[in-house]
């Protein structure tokens, strides 16, 4: 069944067109012996595809970073370095936590480099030697062969 208004084909049966939204008139039956003539497609006029303003969306779950003032850029090397020496930290915890005078300076130097490794606060060699000491020897090391910010 074709429209009347655009020409476009729609099944049979349908009620309103596919293509316009017209409603569509049901044929008046024809005696089986002779087919249905279908009459000619009407000429298509172009309409004009309707005009969106595109506004991009945050994608959902995406990570969100903005940049802040103060944090450090670095190498992957000099944050898998800085990463080590932030878990080595936990470890000294761990370990000393029998100890209650250790974990005085443990858990302080421990969120300091967390801070080093997020680029927040600057990596020094006064700080790499501090753990070097007082921390432990391996992060200490780490943070001395990282770059300093400072």
């Amino acid at each position: 069944m074709f429209c009347s208004v655009c020409g476009k084909q729609n099944p049979e049966g349908a009620k309103f067109c596919a293509g316009c939204g017209s409603p569509l008139e049901a044929a008046p039956a024809q005696p089986a012996a002779q087919p249905a003539a279908q009459p000619a497609p009407a000429p298509q006029t172009p309409t004009p595809a309707p005009s969106y303003t595109y506004q991009a969306q945050p994608v959902q779950n995406a990570p969100v970073v903005y940049p802040a003032a103060g944090v450090q850029t670095m190498s992957s090397t000099d944050q898998t370095l800085r990463l080590i020496a932030f878990i080595l930290g936990i470890v000294s915890c761990v370990v000393f936590c029998w100890a209650v005078i250790p974990l005085a300076w443990l858990i302080p130097m421990t969120v300091h480099t967390w801070g080093i490794y997020k680029g927040r606060k600057n990596n020094t060699v006064a700080f790499g030697v501090c753990t070097l000491i007082f921390c432990n020897l391996i992060g200490g090391i780490l943070l001395l062969v990282s770059t300093k910010d400072a």
